[in-house]
């Protein structure tokens, strides 16, 4: 356990919330020790939402391991075999709680990564496709060939721009959602105030959707469809192409997943802000 200790230390999410808990322990401290008997009050009313600050942290936490565990449950029963270095598998590699934020922010970065390579894949597409349009739009008599590309192709670019921007917003996302370690005790802390309960709720729902869902949404994305194969599509958008639509099931494939991420991410941060919303209502001091 010795060499746990400076791990311990070195957790951000661990960090992060005795940083933010001890902040708020101390405000009150001061209201009792300098204060008169009505500051003394309040600060007796400030240790108890500390309390509920802790315990809606730990439950925070505990959601996001059911998560994670429902999530492996679900893998093994579609028998979905990962790579070793994904973002789900790098957080069951997952030692104990003293590591746990760390490999959060690893299984983010890994994300980020996927999604970058979907938006440089689509980007590829749009470029060929633009640059062959200019291309053979300079002259009235390679225009019908422009005229043909944008046309047949139209399709296409449609779902390239749907696959590049739903992917680079999912990878600024998971860059963002790294915050997470620093959001979740925040959130924590600002639910038990009548002022703050909302925003208290929502910060508590992206820390613990965001970093589950970007990160099982990308392997599952990369599991489903290489960006190989999308950036292979660059090679039909070109002033002599061919009627070849292979690999068009792959884009069509991404737009669709990224789809049903983004969906997913929005319907279950909405449930779980109502839930954590709800739970500082009831254990709130007001």
């Amino acid at each position: 356990m010795s060499a746990q200790i400076p791990q311990f230390f070195s957790d951000p999410l661990t960090a992060a919330g005795l940083t933010v808990l001890l902040a708020q322990a101390g405000a009150y401290s001061l209201y009792w020790f300098l204060g008169d008997r009505a500051h003394r009050e309040k600060a007796m009313e400030g240790f108890e939402r500390v309390l509920v600050s802790g315990v809606l942290f730990g439950v925070a936490l505990i959601l996001v391991n059911l998560s994670l565990w429902g999530l492996n449950i679900y893998l093994d029963l579609a028998d979905v075999r990962l790579p070793h270095n994904s973002a789900i598998m790098v957080l069951n590699q997952t030692e104990g709680w003293w590591d746990y934020g760390t490999k959060v922010q690893e299984a983010l970065r890994i994300a980020e990564g996927t999604y970058r390579s979907y938006a440089t894949a689509s980007a590829a597409i749009l470029a060929a496709y633009f640059g062959a349009v200019v291309a053979t739009g300079v002259t009235h008599w390679t225009a019908p060939i422009s005229m043909a590309i944008m046309n047949v192709f139209a399709f296409l670019v449609a779902a390239a721009t749907t696959v590049l921007l739903s992917s680079a917003v999912y990878a600024i996302a998971a860059a963002l959602a790294r915050t997470w370690t620093a959001l979740l005790p925040l959130g924590a802390v600002l639910v038990t105030y009548e002022r703050t309960r909302q925003l208290g709720a929502w910060l508590l729902a992206v820390s613990v959707v965001a970093p589950i869902v970007l990160a099982a949404g990308a392997d599952v994305l990369s599991s489903a469809v290489n960006p190989l194969n999308i950036a292979a599509l660059t090679g039909m958008v070109t002033p002599f192409f061919a009627f070849s639509f292979q690999h068009v099931d792959s884009l069509l494939m991404a737009m669709i997943l990224l789809g049903l991420i983004g969906l997913t991410l929005g319907v279950v941060t909405y449930a779980a802000s109502r839930l954590f919303d709800h739970a500082g209502a009831s254990l709130s001091v007001d």
